[in-house]
């Protein structure tokens, strides 16, 4: 690769459950003004695909590799028997792997991060021992946004570590901790730690606006009335923006969903108030880590840093269907018995709220399904890129990206060559493509042609894409576990199902879902859960957690 004359810093920001049009420059309503000047100064991806579930992506993202190859082939504790620590599928990164801080860390660049890391929280697994210079990290998938680290667990012990530089900090957050803006002053603070002579690679992974949800009290009524009119009033108006700014075609109508969930129309006028707040809140916290990101950008800028810097923007996943009681054998009502979910509680600490599915689905206009499913609702998300040496602009919709992109992406930039083995062991394949010619404009190849095919699995949902044509394979509650085949070109919201119009085509797509499968060493998954079969003392030593008097509610991303 060739070097460039000075090496460009990174910063990579990942939110936590935002859906595909919630902010401003990919057609939301929530006030996103930092996120809409980044999109001006650089470009934005439509066709950016990442994992369904949070740790996956993270663990793509951050490697290059497939999740079955690089341990997460399943996200913790999801695992069935016969997956349970199996190569690829042990829960953490595994020795196969390299990050994106490890390498760029050996080869003289600053590293740090701050915010959700969700990759293991054992000794050797966080992000200190994975190349991260100065951390301040929590090691969960979910949690209390404010100092109660109990907020999801009804026990006695929180379930969940905070880690700062190797030391656990659990117990010592401030009283006034609230998860993006503590991370936000983090960064900033790790940034101004730099050496001076050093590149940066910058990690800041906020946790908002994962649930549950919460804002502190100055924030809570930012966008009170915005959500009166409901989830379905909200998708017409997203859907009609989107189309004037290009976001979507013309002919692309408002998504009618997958009428799993209440419909608006039968709700109690009580309900209807009760989920409108949901969402103002979940809007007040997209809004927040928007102000956070341009936070650390004006201080770049005051370090002179910022013309240096590449930024990259992105979510996780889609927008999360899940209700409080998902993460546990607890029963809704036992929910409310510990949680203080009135609405004039909703989002201050002591409740736990979601918004539920049918606002993931809104959230995810014009997208079928959301979160957890490898419908296009569950692992398209928006990307945007900007910085030096980024000259695409405006709205991209003929590239098909992939989260397992951005480390050969950030190597080629920074001029570093992966190796073939680190510390004794073979590193796994790298799955990702170098977008840097594409963002160059230093070449016309695409970054995947027509014949190039993605893959995706995660708890037995299914997909592959390859140009036009996607396969389907969603498991129950949300299919009915067959293949469906759609062509994303006529039928981008995956509405019509063609596979018993085209056998051929179904055909070759199952050939390169069974060549998919067979080069990262899937485990179907088969009998029961393996924590199911766990004592006590291997799940919480597993996992590392503490047990407590009651249960406790699984960290689940």
């Amino acid at each position: 690769m060739e070097t460039q004359a000075k090496q460009p810093n990174f910063l990579l920001i990942v939110v936590d459950d935002m859906g595909y049009s919630d902010c401003e420059p990919f057609g939301g309503e929530i006030r996103t003004p930092n996120l809409a000047k980044l999109a001006e100064e650089g470009a934005r991806f439509r066709h950016f695909y990442t994992s369904s579930l949070c740790a996956p992506t993270r663990s793509m993202l951050l490697t290059g590799v497939d999740n079955h190859l690089n341990g997460l082939g399943v996200m913790p504790p999801m695992h069935t028997m016969n997956q349970f620590m199996k190569p690829g599928y042990e829960g953490a990164l595994n020795a196969n792997v390299a990050t994106i801080a490890e390498l760029l860390g050996e080869a003289g660049y600053y590293t740090c991060m701050a915010g959700k890391w969700h990759l293991g929280k054992n000794d050797g697994q966080r992000p200190e021992d994975r190349g991260f210079q100065r951390v301040f990290s929590f090691l969960g998938g979910g949690v209390s946004h404010f100092s109660d680290a109990r907020a999801l667990s009804p026990s006695e012990h929180p379930h969940t570590l905070y880690d700062e530089d190797g030391r656990d900090v659990t117990n010592d957050l401030p009283a006034d901790f609230y998860s993006t803006t503590f991370y936000t002053d983090k960064m900033i603070e790790f940034l101004r730690d730099k050496p001076r002579d050093k590149p940066f690679f910058a990690y800041l992974a906020y946790t908002a606006p994962h649930d549950p949800l919460h804002v502190p009290d100055e924030w809570l009524d930012r966008y009170k009335g915005t959500y009166d009119d409901g989830y379905p009033a909200m998708k017409e108006v997203r859907t009609r923006r989107m189309r004037s700014m290009g976001l979507i075609r013309q002919g692309v109508d408002v998504n009618p969903g997958t009428d799993h969930f209440e419909r608006w129309e039968d709700l109690s006028e009580e309900k209807r108030r009760s989920q409108a707040r949901k969402m103002e809140i979940f809007a007040a916290m997209t809004e927040m880590l928007d102000a956070g990101i341009g936070k650390v950008a004006e201080y770049l800028k005051e370090a002179g840093e910022y013309d240096d810097t590449i930024i990259l923007f992105m979510s996780d996943n889609g927008a999360n269907p899940k209700e409080p009681h998902f993460y546990s054998n607890i029963s809704a009502a036992e929910i409310d018995e510990i949680f203080d979910n009135s609405r004039e509680n909703m989002g201050r600490a002591g409740s736990f709220i979601s918004i539920g599915g049918a606002w993931a689905e809104a959230c995810n206009t014009p997208l079928s399904h959301f979160k957890m499913t490898t419908a296009e609702g569950g692992v398209q998300v928006p990307l945007i890129i900007a910085g030096p040496g980024v000259r695409r602009r405006g709205v991209v919709a003929d590239q098909l990206l992939h989260t397992t992109d951005v480390l050969p992406t950030l190597l080629d930039y920074a001029g570093v060559e992966r190796p073939e083995q680190r510390n004794g062991h073979q590193l796994a394949p790298l799955y990702g493509r170098s977008w840097r010619a594409f963002l160059e404009e230093s070449s016309r190849q695409p970054v995947r042609g027509s014949y190039d095919a993605l893959g995706f699995e995660m708890i037995e949902c299914k997909a592959v894409i390859k140009g036009d044509w996607k396969i389907l394979f969603l498991a129950p509650p949300y299919g009915e576990s067959e293949w469906h085949l759609y062509n994303l070109q006529d039928d981008p919201q995956e509405l019509t199902n063609v596979a018993s119009e085209h056998p051929a085509k179904l055909a070759e797509m199952l050939a390169e879902w069974n060549a998919y499968s067979n080069a990262v060493g899937y485990i179907e998954a088969s009998g029961d859960k393996a924590l199911a079969h766990m004592s006590p003392e291997e799940f919480f030593s597993r996992y590392g957690l503490q047990p407590g008097p009651k249960p406790s509610l699984p960290d689940n991303g």
